[in-house]
């Protein structure tokens, strides 16, 4: 199959009758907003395809627990999220908008509030409360698209400060090379138990530090360098971008990459994790990592940092014996990789990067074709939808909509 040949399986598939997977929620990872926004993405000027998007969106609002407060990934965040990547005309949307945007910052509030807890408590924090895909940062990606000058963006950013805040005064340095191990006073972003886990884990009995983009640092640090680029900024934020920037990078492997997680016990040994997981993914591992500190760079105008950012993500594609990845999707997929290449790429200028772009996009299509053959689920995060929407990217680079990726904090 070629690429065109993929993209119209995927599309008719989203366009076709509502699969079971889709069909109990109105969610955006895997439910009917998520739906919406990939049919809107890939219809480009088919205005079948824009009505199906249409219906897919009203089937998510009228969807049980459309209405719910959550994390970006659900409920009224999602259909929130998808309406306003869906809106082309000036007021398309508008109303739906109007009324969702008090309750995403009710749950963005809510989330702020519960950090904080957090924090005062100093027993580690829930990843939930301050991630990208259920946290404040993923809530507050959202609000900068749709009240950036609004109480709701501004307590949001002033929580990740108060994260990013030094447990004792540092010196700073450049994270232009993996840091040397100096051990230390955990930050204040350390996370209770294990990745993914709400109670004890026996791989991390005091907890970890959590590197991914999807659930760890790097989200708050995206959200933060996003936000002071479009200018909307709040007391102490370039100094909590430039202490999550260094702390993001002073866990840099030997070899120059980022490890999943590292558990409480290293940290405060100032050791690398012994054998650590990684992968070359977007929820974890070094193209996630490497995006946020890019980001970073740009936001404060630092140089080196992006350098460090392109360095350690070209490094990363040359060995793809370590990239770990599974099927096609945007999560943990060849999709995924593609697009923070392709955004890397196109930010940076690096021929280096841009090198890799035909192997990945034909890699992507590849597993997309092995997807579609086992009728793997048409969803968002984790499956065809969302890897069709990386591939459309790279083969219509100039298509409305590119900023849909913001749901997963490149942009």
């Amino acid at each position: 199959m070629t690429p065109t040949d993929i993209l119209q399986a995927v599309t008719a598939r989203l366009a076709g009758p509502v699969s079971p997977e889709t069909a109990a929620g109105p969610g955006l990872g895997t439910g009917l907003a998520g739906t919406a926004l990939a049919l809107a993405v890939l219809a480009d000027q088919d205005p079948g395809l824009r009505r199906a998007a249409h219906e897919r969106l009203t089937e998510a609002v009228r969807a049980p627990g459309a209405m719910r407060g959550g994390g970006l990934y659900s409920g009224v965040a999602a259909v929130a999220f998808a309406a306003r990547t869906m809106a082309r005309a000036p007021g398309e949307y508008r109303g739906l908008l109007d009324a969702l945007t008090p309750r995403v910052g009710e749950s963005a509030a809510g989330r702020a509030a519960a950090l904080r807890a957090d924090l005062a408590a100093g027993a580690g924090l829930r990843a939930h409360t301050f991630d990208a895909v259920s946290g404040a940062a993923g809530l507050g990606r959202l609000l900068l698209a749709l009240e950036p000058d609004g109480p709701a963006l501004a307590g949001v950013l002033a929580a990740l400060v108060e994260l990013a805040a030094p447990s004792e005064p540092t010196e700073p340095t450049a994270p232009t090379e993996p840091a040397a191990p100096t051990g230390g006073p955990l930050p204040r972003w350390w996370t209770a138990g294990g990745p993914g886990l709400p109670g004890a884990d026996p791989d991390h009995p005091r907890g970890h530090v959590n590197l991914g983009l999807a659930h760890g640092i790097p989200g708050p640090l995206a959200l933060l360098a996003l936000a002071w680029r479009q200018g909307v900024r709040v007391p102490g934020q370039d100094e909590a971008i430039e202490a999550l920037a260094l702390g993001l990078a002073a866990h840099r492997m030997p070899a120059g990459g980022w490890p999943m997680t590292v558990r409480v016990e290293d940290v405060e040994q100032g050791r690398p994790p012994a054998d650590a997981p990684t992968r070359a993914a977007w929820c974890y591992g070094t193209p996630g990592a490497a995006r946020s500190l890019f980001l970073a760079g740009t936001a404060l105008g630092r140089d080196d940092w992006r350098a460090a950012a392109v360095t350690a993500l070209a490094d990363a594609l040359a060995e793809p014996a370590g990239w770990h990845l599974s099927g096609a999707g945007l999560c943990h997929g060849t999709g995924g990789l593609l697009r923070i290449t392709q955004r890397m790429a196109e930010d940076s200028g690096s021929a280096d990067l841009a090198a890799h772009l035909p192997a990945l996009a034909e890699a992507t299509a590849r597993d997309l074709a092995a997807a579609l053959a086992a009728d793997e689920p048409a969803t968002l995060l984790e499956g065809t939808a969302g890897a069709a929407l990386a591939l459309h990217a790279r083969t219509h680079p100039d298509a409305a909509a590119p900023d849909w990726d913001a749901f997963l904090l490149l942009a």
